[in-house]
Parts: C-alpha cells; sequence; structure tokens
C-alpha cells in the first residue's frame, strides 16, 4: 500500500527551500510523485509525495 502526502515549500530565488525540503524528504524514504507551483501570489510550491508502507 502507498501513503501520500502534500507539502508546501517557500519559494526561493536559488530554489535552496525547495532542495533542502526534497533531500530530506528521500532521506526518510519518500518519493516525489509531483511539483507544481500554486498561483503566483502566494510564492509556494507543492510536492506530493509516496512512499510504500
Amino acid at each position: 500500500m502507498k501513503e501520500y502526502k502534500a507539502v508546501k515549500v517557500k519559494w526561493d530565488v536559488y530554489l535552496e527551500n525547495l532542495n533542502k525540503e526534497l533531500d530530506e524528504f528521500t532521506k526518510e524514504g519518500w518519493e516525489v510523485v509531483n511539483v507544481t507551483t500554486e498561483p503566483p501570489n502566494t510564492l509556494n510550491f507543492v510536492v506530493i509525495l509516496c512512499r510504500e508502507v
């Protein structure tokens, strides 16, 4: 069975926040399924993750 979760990551110019968050999730066994942006006025990425449980 797969477990899914979505997280918001604040946008920054060099994508450091996104890369840091994704590195932490992969260490915990999560796999990135999708990365999307929210509407431009929010400046966030939404990352969909899954892992086998």
